[in-house]
């Protein structure tokens, strides 16, 4: 336990009360020093904290509030011992409630001051187990705020490698259009699209949600865009219009053994497609993504088939490529799984239906769509949502 100040300052000693006390402190071998005036104590003392000051009842009166008010800005900044005269001891409930240490009665024994001193002790490791705590709650707190600060930058700095990544929207190609947009629920999206017109005929895409949500899934999004990238580019210089007929053949596979390879415990949902703007033949790949892809034509929205697993979490997994011709006008389009939230239904089945109906009429632009999915009036979504939308004469 910590011994409250070897001195105990007496503030006017020569009140009886508090000179009696000071004659019984001296008695035990306390050392004591005498303040005229308030002013004079901190000029006594090396910490306020635990520097036990003992008043006379009779110097301290309750009668005004401003009187009450200096007490009690004594007794915050003191130990304050009140010496009671007889005409102060109706006013102890009023002491302790204006915060003094403890209250001396009327000529006191040795005993009570011994048991006072003890109390001042306690009281006084009290108060410097609350400032140290305090102390360490204001480090804990500034060590934390620059660590948010920190890694604000980071999420800021993060989001900026997000979007000079993602793909020129609108991308147009003929009678094709592509957009997309994503709205992310935190500074970084594990949401993520990609798609490129290759070699004047091909048009790649994906459409990937990657589980999770901060800075590891965004990284994740990062390494997809740059293994898809690589595969992409490789078959450009190579001008392998062969690979590019079978597109996205092989595609998922090859990323599922790259996201176990990394031991990230990341996975994700996509699809991928390959569209012949020559033949209007559309090749996609489905890994548990939802809702699946739509498609709009003559006003009427439908989900194409397709199904399979999420990537990186089976080995040895494989995807099945689903193939049709799409019309001379429609609409095809991706949504991340974030949209059901906007959708007020309660079984997913119902969402499905209901999202349907929202989007059969809206869908010749990417503004249109998101006004009709009311993306843009949600300020806090509770998970990403992103839209990919491909066009021709909508």
């Amino acid at each position: 336990m910590n011994r409250a100040s070897g001195l105990i300052i007496l503030l006017n000693g020569a009140e009886p009360s508090v000179k009696a006390i000071g004659d019984s402190l001296q008695t035990l071998g306390r050392e004591t020093a005498t303040a005229e005036n308030y002013q004079a104590i901190g000029n006594l003392c090396s910490d306020p904290l635990i520097q036990p000051v003992v008043v006379s009842s009779e110097n301290s009166p309750l009668e005004t509030a401003s009187q009450r008010e200096q007490l009690q800005v004594m007794a915050a900044k003191y130990l304050v011992i009140i010496a009671l005269s007889e005409s102060g001891i109706d006013n102890i409930a009023d002491y302790f409630r204006l915060g003094v240490a403890d209250v001396v009665f009327p000529e006191p024994s040795e005993q009570k001051i011994t048991d006072t001193l003890v109390r001042m002790d306690r009281r006084a490791e009290s108060r410097l187990q609350k400032r140290l705590y305090r102390t360490e709650m204001e480090k804990a707190n500034l060590e934390l705020q620059e660590s948010l600060r920190l890694l604000k930058q980071d999420q800021m700095a993060g989001l900026e490698v997000q979007k000079s990544l993602m793909p020129e929207s609108p991308l147009k190609f003929g009678d094709y259009e592509i957009s997309h947009s994503i709205t992310p629920s935190l500074y970084l999206s594990g949401d993520f699209v990609g798609y490129n017109f290759v070699l004047g005929r091909y048009l790649l895409f994906y459409f990937a949600d990657v589980s999770g949500h901060g800075a590891s899934s965004a990284f994740v999004t990062v390494l997809l865009r740059f293994m898809i990238g690589r595969v992409i580019r490789r078959h450009q210089l190579e001008k392998d219009y062969t690979a590019l007929a079978q597109a996205p053949e092989g595609l998922v596979e090859h990323i599922n053994n790259q996201l176990l390879a990394t031991g990230l415990g990341k996975h994700l949902t996509i699809v991928a497609g390959s569209l012949d703007t020559e033949t209007s033949k559309l090749r996609y790949v489905v890994g548990a993504q939802q809702p699946s892809p739509i498609l709009i034509t003559d006003g009427r929205a439908q989900y194409l088939p397709g199904k399979g697993k999420p990537a990186g979490i089976f080995e040895d997994a494989s995807w099945t490529i689903e193939e049709l011709s799409l019309p001379e006008n429609f609409a095809l389009i991706l949504l991340s799984d974030g949209i059901f939230d906007l959708i007020p239904d309660k079984e997913i089945a119902d969402k499905e239906q209901t999202l349907l109906s929202y989007i059969a009429s809206s869908s010749g632009n990417i503004d249109k769509l998101k006004q009709a999915l009311l993306i843009d009036s949600v300020e806090t979504p509770q998970d990403d949502i992103s839209v990919l939308l491909l066009t021709r004469g909508m």
